[in-house]
């Protein structure tokens, strides 16, 4: 969750320590030069209350707290200059106009996933999951449903994923995977739901691989996670109307992670893609031009097509 959301709740915090959330709140991009001995000027507080409420944030003291406070605000002042991700469109308005909100929506969330996404983190990412033998994907939220296609794609290409939505379940695979075969891929907006976190506790604890995908801003789970990718963090918990940008979010990252996975073998996955669909799906037909693949060929024939294709960009 954002500091900026953690700081506004304020329940677990003293007196003193909401003075100091406000006060930070209000100088925003000034607290860049200001110091936690100014802070506790201001709010007329020893500076050992500013360090102890940097460390109720997780952070050893106060320099670290204010980096990722300004990271943080400037995460939040690029992208998403159009439509609020929360409510994406007007009451009353033409159908029109709200399929082009939507588009606009969708392109923000795609550059806000991308500015979030450091390549050494997906390079990372794309290794583990490459060398993981047994891959389970643990959602409690519909964000399960997205991660189908994922397993989907992985299959065709010979992986094999695993979808699991039940909590006892995953905490019972947690519990038994062989560390140096296995990768768990959890996904949580807010990071906080105690049923994941306690196959995240396992997984810590057995040493298993974990990959998260969760909101940017610190959370319990990318804690524990190896590795964390983020997604578009605009939305509120509850005041949105469809988690639009978390599953645009997640779509994107996880088709990711199969097209870099893809990539790795290409001729050969691309050639097993094609002599399935010759296999299983050559009902599929279509009097299209747009549709029609080429007239029939074996699939090394495919995928020799692909290597000269590759050879001449």
């Amino acid at each position: 969750m954002l500091l900026q959301e953690l700081m506004r709740r304020r329940a677990s915090l003293t007196g003193a320590e909401r003075s100091i959330a406000d006060y930070i709140l209000v100088q925003r991009e000034k607290v860049a030069h200001i110091s936690a001995r100014q802070i506790a000027r201001e709010v007329c507080a020893a500076p050992s209350t500013v360090v102890r409420f940097c460390q109720k944030f997780g952070y050893a003291g106060y320099d670290d707290f204010r980096e990722a406070f300004l990271v943080e605000l400037h995460y939040l002042t690029s992208h998403f200059t159009s439509v609020d991700p929360n409510v994406p469109f007007g009451f009353g308005e033409r159908r029109g106009v709200i399929a082009h909100k939507m588009g606009t929506l969708y392109r923000e969330v795609v550059d806000d996933t991308l500015g979030l996404l450091a390549e050494d983190v997906l390079d990372r990412a794309v290794v583990a999951l490459d060398a993981a033998e047994d891959v389970c994907v643990f959602s409690t939220g519909v964000q399960a449903d997205i991660a189908q296609g994922f397993r989907d794609k992985m299959l065709k290409i010979g992986r094999l994923v695993t979808i699991e939505t039940r909590a006892n379940v995953a905490f019972y695979r947690a519990s038994h995977a062989d560390p140096a075969r296995s990768l768990f891929i959890l996904l949580s907006y807010s990071g906080e739901t105690e049923q994941l976190l306690r196959v995240a506790r396992k997984l810590n604890e057995r040493t298993v691989p974990l990959i998260a995908i969760t909101s940017f801003g610190g959370n319990s789970l990318s804690a524990l996670a190896d590795i964390v990718l983020y997604v578009s963090t605009r939305e509120k918990l509850e005041r949105n109307i469809g988690h639009f940008a978390m599953n645009v979010s997640t779509m994107l990252l996880l088709d990711t992670l199969y097209a870099c996975i893809f990539n790795e073998n290409r001729y050969v996955n691309f050639e097993s893609r094609v002599e399935m669909r010759q296999q299983f799906e050559a009902w599929r037909t279509s009097s299209n031009p747009l549709l029609a693949d080429e007239p029939s060929a074996p699939s090394s024939d495919a995928a020799q097509a692909l290597r000269r294709a590759d050879e001449t960009t």
